[in-house]
C-alpha cells in the first residue's frame, strides 16, 4: 500500500467560483453556474472527507487523547454532511427559474463552503507533517 494519497480537489479556481456566484446576465445561465459551483464543491468535499477518513489515520495532535481522535472523524463527518447539504442546495437553487431569494441563499452557501475546505486542508496537512 502506498505511503501517501493524493486527493484531487475540484479544478475550479477561486475566481471561477466567485464568478459563478456573481449576478448573471441571464437568470437561467446563472442558475446553471451556481448549481455547478455548489454541486462540484459539495462532491469535492464529500470525496476528500471520505478519502481522508479511509486512507489517513489521525496524526499529530489527534493521537494525544481519545477525544481528539474521535474529533478527527467527527470533523470529517461534518464536512461530508456539509457537502451533501451543499449538493442539495445546488439542486434547490436551480429548481426555481427566477427566485432571487434562492440565488441569494446559494451564494451565501458558496461563501460559507470555504470553511470546510480549510478544515479538510488542515487535517490533511497534519497527516503529512508526521
Amino acid at each position: 500500500m502506498a505511503d501517501s494519497v493524493t486527493i484531487p480537489m475540484p479544478t475550479l479556481s477561486t475566481e471561477q467560483i466567485i464568478a459563478a456566484a456573481a449576478e448573471p446576465s441571464s437568470s437561467d445561465d446563472g442558475n446553471k453556474k451556481l448549481r455547478r459551483a455548489l454541486v462540484g464543491g459539495g462532491v469535492g468535499k464529500i470525496v476528500a472527507a471520505i478519502l481522508l477518513g479511509l486512507f489517513r489515520s489521525p496524526a499529530g495532535v489527534f493521537v494525544r487523547s481519545t477525544v481528539l481522535f474521535y474529533a478527527y472523524y467527527g470533523i470529517l463527518l461534518a464536512v461530508a454532511v456539509f457537502g451533501v447539504v451543499e449538493i442539495g442546495v445546488g439542486y434547490w437553487v436551480s429548481a426555481a427559474s427566477s427566485s432571487s431569494q434562492r440565488r441569494c441563499i446559494g451564494k451565501r452557501i458558496v461563501w460559507v463552503s470555504v470553511v470546510p475546505i480549510v478544515f479538510v486542508a488542515g487535517i490533511g496537512g497534519f497527516g503529512v507533517l508526521k
